[in-house]
């Protein structure tokens, strides 16, 4: 997944944006600076766009 791309965690109301992506998984940063872990099986691309990252 490409660094930068808005995304959403399944079954739950978090939105963020990928900040790195490995081979294991995916690193991800809400708005509020939270950083998530996540496997890119857990994520749908958003269309609602973070004012801070």
């Amino acid at each position: 997944m490409t660094i930068g791309t808005p995304v959403k965690i399944k079954d739950y109301n978090v939105h963020a944006v990928v900040t790195k992506s490995t081979s294991d998984g995916v690193t991800i940063r809400d708005a509020n600076g939270r950083e998530y872990f996540c496997f890119e099986s857990e994520l749908v691309i958003s269309r609602k766009e973070l004012v801070k990252q």
